[in-house]
C-alpha cells in the first residue's frame, strides 16, 4: 500500500515478525566508577560536597542539599555500623534456602546514606559494628560483590 494511502480493511494491513538487536550499556557514571575502582583496591570511598561538607555513601556526583558539583572523594571506614538487619529464607533465584541470609544495612560515621549487604559474626545486632571483608585480590572485578560481607568486629 503506497505511504499515506488509507486502508479500507484490516485485510489490507500487512506486518512481518523480526527483531532489532539492541545491545545496552550503563556506566556506573563518573561518583560510582570512582567507587567501584576504590572497592577494587579494598578501600569504601565517600564523595565530600566542597560547599556544605556533606559526605556522601555510596558517593554522589551532585551535593543534594546545595545542587552543587561534587568532585572530591576519600576514604571512609572500614568499621560501619548496622542499622538496620534483615533475614532472607529466599534465594535471589526465588528458591528456598537451607540457611537463612541476613542482610543489613550499614552506615558510616560522618557521612550521608549506607550500603546494603550481607553480614554475619557472633552477636550480630542493630547497633553492631562491623567491618568489611573483601575478596582476594586476584579475585576483584570492580563490584558491591567484591566485598564478600560485612563482619562483626570484637572491641
Amino acid at each position: 500500500m503506497p505511504l499515506g494511502e488509507r486502508m479500507e480493511s484490516v485485510d489490507q494491513a500487512r506486518f512481518w515478525k523480526d527483531t532489532i538487536p539492541l545491545r545496552y550499556e550503563y556506566t556506573a557514571g563518573l561518583a560510582g566508577e570512582k567507587f567501584l575502582r576504590g572497592l577494587q583496591e579494598g578501600r569504601l570511598l565517600a564523595s565530600r560536597c566542597p560547599k556544605c561538607g556533606t559526605k556522601y555513601m555510596p558517593p554522589k556526583a551532585y551535593c543534594v542539599a546545595c545542587y552543587v558539583r561534587i568532585g572530591t572523594f576519600s576514604e571512609v571506614g572500614p568499621v560501619g555500623t548496622v542499622t538496620a538487619l534483615a533475614e532472607s529464607y529466599v534465594g535471589f533465584d526465588g528458591s528456598r534456602l537451607a540457611r537463612p541470609v541476613m542482610f543489613g544495612y550499614i552506615t558510616f560515621k560522618g557521612t550521608s546514606g549506607g550500603l546494603v549487604h550481607r553480614v554475619s559474626g557472633k552477636g550480630l545486632a542493630v547497633g553492631s559494628s562491623v567491618s568489611p571483608r573483601f575478596k582476594p585480590k586476584s579475585m576483584r572485578k570492580g563490584s558491591l560483590l567484591d566485598i564478600e560481607e560485612f563482619r562483626v568486629v570484637r572491641g
